[in-house]
């Protein structure tokens, strides 16, 4: 058996302004071994998975009237799911000498999501002159509009929200010393986890881009953890 405590970046592949976040997977992984080198692991884990954004753009526009017009869009966005995730790998292993080696795991993996909340905060603001040192300050005679708003829902919502399934392949590789072992790995999604969402937020939002894309769950994860017998082989 096996516990460990990673710390991962998953961005959403496809997407332009998402960045990632830092979030965290605790698992607790049972190895079947077949021989001196082969294994077979599978388990259970814990993952909070986050995406977010914090921008702002200005762009020029025209009114109905055909005047010139700046526009301002900050959005400030947060992504979080919580999921249940099985994976599936064969693990070989590497000795270095007596205490140490190196062990390479790959395999499938399915993921449920179960919880976590989305949301969005923005504000557009609008002014005739960009050099203006109250560009967002409405006021008397320059022309200044200011508009804010915020929404919240829960991250997998039927209507809303991301698709809750997760099926994907993971590859890693951990220095074994003793029972304790540290290593890198990387995750692909194979789902989408949503089928149409604005490929750039900002250009969707000034009419610019149109395009919508289908992310997919891609991480690099670092995590340790130690080994420990649960029982007679």
């Amino acid at each position: 058996m096996k516990y460990e405590k990673t710390s991962f970046n998953r961005p959403r592949a496809g997407l332009v302004n998402y960045y990632l976040s830092f979030a965290s997977k605790n698992q607790c992984t049972r190895w079947n071994p077949i021989d001196k080198t082969w294994s077979m692991q599978t388990g259970l884990q814990l993952l909070n998975r986050s995406y977010s954004i914090d921008e702002a753009v200005t762009a020029l526009g025209i009114t109905e009237t055909g005047k010139q017009i700046y526009m301002g869009l900050g959005i400030d966005s947060k992504i979080n799911g919580i999921y249940l995730q099985v994976p599936i790998k064969v693990a070989a292993y590497l000795p270095l000498n007596n205490n140490c080696g190196l062990q390479f795991s790959g395999g499938p993996y399915i993921a449920l999501g179960i919880g976590g909340k989305s949301k969005l905060n923005w504000v557009l603001a609008t002014n005739e002159r960009y050099d203006d040192d109250d560009f967002i300050t409405p006021s008397e005679g320059n022309g200044a509009t200011l508009v804010n708003g915020e929404a919240t829902h829960k991250t997998f919502d039927k209507n809303e929200g991301l698709k809750c399934l997760d099926i994907g392949l993971s590859l890693g590789v951990d220095f074994k010393y003793k029972c304790l072992f540290a290593g890198i790995g990387a995750e692909y999604g194979l789902l989408p986890i949503d089928k149409e969402f604005p490929k750039d937020l900002f250009k969707y939002s000034f009419q610019e881009d149109q395009t919508l894309v289908s992310p997919h769950n891609i991480g690099i994860e670092f995590h340790v953890g130690f080994c420990f017998n649960a029982g007679k082989r």
